[in-house]
């Protein structure tokens, strides 16, 4: 399959019982990294080449479905596409909430459950939103403060969590984790890169989530021939520095200024599904 050497601003959802799915010029492909298999989907309906993507995976019934919505568009529906079903065709659901999705966010699943945050028009406010993936039931949830980062969702023990935006004392951090009946609970931790290296902003850093091991992930913001990675334990206080290097030597991609984005994909299973 060829690529494009356009520029893609979506960014690939995480990896969803071993599957991942990304947009490629106007195309959404669902991508085995254990088989190194890749799935073309067919086209939603609609105008609009911009969406954004959710992946959701059904432990009860071991289905994936895609969700897909017009990027910043309000809807009160949305497309869903189940994997490895006879009618490889995109279905209408309604969502029940007029509400959209601005921030460049390809959502959490966790347990069943796609999360993702948007704006619910008819309010005027910023929710958390949930899908469940084997009924196909939106619900809406309260965020726990209107001061969390926008598109930041990571799994935290198995529970979902948003990321508080303030700095909070001795340059911490407020994880925001989501309970049962769906309440709010906060934990702080150390903003790891600050104690790390002192010549390091935190600006130019970006939290991925967190290992198994509850090492807290952060990777370089941007990129051109290397990447650096830290992983941070917040319990032991102790912390691992990687840096990637010779990703590429082409003049072109050294020549973007801006430079590129490093994907990271937190605690990744082998899935051996095939799309033949």
């Amino acid at each position: 399959m060829e690529f494009s050497e356009e520029m893609n601003y979506f960014p690939p959802t995480e990896s969803v019982n071993g599957l991942i799915c990304f947009q490629e010029s106007a195309r959404l492909i669902v991508w085995n990294p254990s088989t190194r298999q890749l799935l073309i989907l067919p086209k939603p309906n609609g105008n609009s080449n911009d969406l954004t993507i959710f992946l959701g995976y059904d432990p009860v019934e071991g289905k994936h479905k895609v969700m897909c919505m017009e990027f910043s568009a309000t809807y009160d529906t949305c497309r869903v596409l189940t994997l490895g079903s006879a009618q490889k065709l995109w279905r209408t659901v309604k969502t029940h909430y007029k509400h959209r999705s601005d921030y460049y966010d390809s959502g959490r699943c966790i347990n069943g459950v796609v999360y993702h945050i948007a704006y619910v028009k008819d309010m005027c406010v910023w929710v958390l939103m949930s899908f469940d993936v084997r009924s196909e039931i939106f619900d809406m949830i309260e965020l726990p403060s209107s001061d969390v980062h926008k598109d930041v969702l990571i799994d935290y023990n198995g529970r979902l969590a948003c990321v508080g935006r303030e700095i909070i004392e001795k340059n911490g951090i407020r994880l925001w984790i989501l309970e049962k009946h769906n309440k709010w609970s906060s934990k702080d931790f150390l903003a790891p890169l600050v104690h790390i290296d002192k010549s390091l902003s935190t600006n130019k850093f970006l939290l991925k989530g967190f290992t198994h091991a509850g090492e807290i992930i952060y990777v370089e913001s941007m990129f051109h021939k290397s990447a650096k990675i830290f992983f941070y334990d917040p319990v032991r206080n102790t912390s691992r520095r990687f840096e990637l290097k010779g990703f590429t030597d082409d003049e072109f991609v050294l020549s973007n200024e801006h430079g590129y984005t490093l994907h990271v994909f937190p605690n990744h299973v082998e899935s051996q599904i095939s799309f033949t």
